[in-house]
């Protein structure tokens, strides 16, 4: 492989775009060179602390600059990045900490009391530094085990350092979000993330030049934020880096950047943005591509985004951090507008991964058949960390087992059904929960929903429907049964309804079925077992 260190994709574009900005929040905005020049200062200081190639180096913080560019100063040494989600509580700070043996742990200022009530349980962690620039540095909690970051990078010198090159060493630790389980960090090597950017910017457009401008609002600590902030400076584009989801700030990004790529998560969340009284007051027309993942999208979606964001295409994705890359699918005017099925598919699979359709036996399927999906290529993972037996199980031969059951038609596009360990056995018959959640997505009423199985004596397990309604709407079990029907079999229809103000979401925009189910069975109020 020419390059041998991500890094060397971000370099590139320094020596060609030095005074191109690389990256705006808010009012803060960083050319190429001085994007570099911070990376490097951090890269010094990782040094200074003895830091080497193989060490562990955990960090958690919000969307921030200082994210990326500690990213990349672990990369040019050839340390390992442990991206923490900045949402976790104490025990868990604790627990992925030591299970990546991390030396090091950066982590923003306001996180501070987090990492206090454990710093005892990381003993084997020898160094913290907080992030500083949120709070007057009177106020900072000091203690003579914690760094203040603009203290320890001072002014150190800015000089490139010698790069760390080996394309199969360890580039990150990536602790999945997964919807079920606890996480389980995911070892991805520098030549791996290499093939993952480098398929991302030939799927996406990134590829074709270098005056994209690309807003990501999911956290860029989540395997799809990292793939699109590195992505992005791959191409050498410009990243637009959000926070916290707000329609107007997004909207008025949009038009003072003249943003061309849009990265919200989950599709449904481009109805929050869109659906404001003063959307069409700004200037949208910028956008030539709209992209999502980690839900389902509707007619309804697709239609709203054309609407509003004229010169676009909407692309949907699926994928998963173990795989690398995945899949991907144009939704065209024309699905949405005459609903065909195709609207529903996940698409096909994107440049080098290759995808098959297997049953419990590991044969292929044929078209129309569902079975478990397989993937293989050179950006799927190395295995999981420190789990050497959990690593075998996923993988048959060189092909990764990615736990989803899908369906391929005789055109090669691909249907995600469910988690396999989501499939509901009810009355000795499969349902696939992604399948009846499509239909339910459906129903004018809904706004977000989750399919799940709850324990029952007659069908073993009760398709049960966990509903978010839209705002002054109002749905019965029977009225959601009647819909179903017109859609799926009458056994897949939900047998139970339970309306919920929010549908739980990780931050990553995943549904939390785990945290559903275990809600559900506690708290369970049917509105009536209507017709089986």
């Amino acid at each position: 492989m020419f390059y041998a260190n991500v890094a060397e994709l971000l370099l590139l574009n320094v020596r060609r775009y030095p005074d191109k900005t690389a990256m705006v929040y808010g009012t803060e905005r960083l050319t190429y060179r001085e994007f570099n020049d911070r990376v490097n200062r951090i890269v010094r200081m990782l040094q200074g602390f003895g830091i080497r190639p193989g060490d562990k180096i955990a960090y958690m913080l919000p969307n921030r600059p200082e994210l990326i560019e500690i990213y990349y100063a672990i990369q040019k040494i050839g340390a390992v990045a442990v991206a923490l989600n900045f949402r976790l509580i104490p025990c868990e700070i604790a627990r992925l900490v030591h299970a990546s043996g991390s030396k090091m742990l950066l982590f923003d200022s306001r996180f501070l009391d987090r990492i206090s009530a454990v710093h005892g349980e990381m003993a084997d962690t020898g160094i913290f530094i907080e992030v500083d620039g949120f709070a007057p540095a009177d106020e900072y909690n000091q203690t003579e085990w914690v760094h203040l970051f603009s203290d320890v990078i001072g002014d150190s010198a800015a000089l490139e350092p010698t790069l760390f090159r080996d394309a199969t060493a360890l580039s990150r630790i990536q602790f999945t979000g997964g919807s079920t389980g606890l996480p389980k960090g995911v070892m991805r090597t520098h030549g791996e993330d290499i093939a993952e950017i480098v398929g991302v910017m030939l799927s996406s457009g990134l590829a074709t030049e270098p005056g994209h401008v690309v807003l990501v609002q999911c956290p860029l600590e989540h395997h799809g934020g990292h793939s699109w902030f590195s992505s992005t400076f791959a191409s050498g584009g410009e990243l637009v880096i959000c926070g916290r989801f707000n329609a107007r700030h997004v909207l008025s990004l949009i038009e003072s950047e003249r943003v061309t790529h849009v990265l919200l998560l989950p599709p449904s969340t481009y109805l929050r943005l869109l659906e404001i009284p003063e959307v069409d007051d700004f200037d949208l027309s910028s956008v030539v591509l709209v992209q999502s993942a980690a839900g389902a999208t509707t007619p309804e979606i697709v239609k709203t985004i054309y609407r509003h964001f004229s010169r676009c295409i909407v692309n949907y994705g699926w994928g998963q951090t173990e795989a690398g890359l995945g899949s991907s699918l144009v939704l065209t005017r024309e699905m949405s507008e005459r609903n065909r099925g195709l609207i529903e598919s996940i698409g096909r699979p994107m440049p080098f991964i290759e995808m098959r359709i297997v049953d419990d036996d590991g044969n292929e399927v044929p078209a129309g058949g569902i079975g478990e999906c397989l993937v293989a290529g050179p950006a799927v993972m190395s295995g999981y960390y420190g789990q050497p037996e959990l690593t075998s199980q996923a993988f048959s031969d060189g092909w990764l087992h990615t736990g989803d059951m899908m369906q391929e038609d005789e055109e090669g596009y691909l249907y995600l059904k469910s988690r396999k360990k989501d499939m509901i056995k009810s009355g000795g018959e499969n349902v696939f929960a992604q399948e009846v959640e499509n239909v339910v997505r459906l129903h004018p009423a809904v706004e977000d929903c989750a399919v799940i199985g709850l324990p029952d004596e007659l069908m073993g397990e009760s398709v049960t429907a966990v509903v978010e309604l839209r705002r002054g709407e109002t749905l019965t079990l029977t009225e959601l049964q009647r819909h179903c029907r017109k859609y799926v079999s009458s056994y897949k229809k939900p047998r139970k309804l339970i309306l919920v103000d929010r549908i739980e979401r990780d931050d990553a925009g995943k549904i939390r079925k785990d945290r559903i189910v275990q809600s559900a069975e506690e708290t369970l109020t049917e509105e009536g077992e209507g017709n089986a």
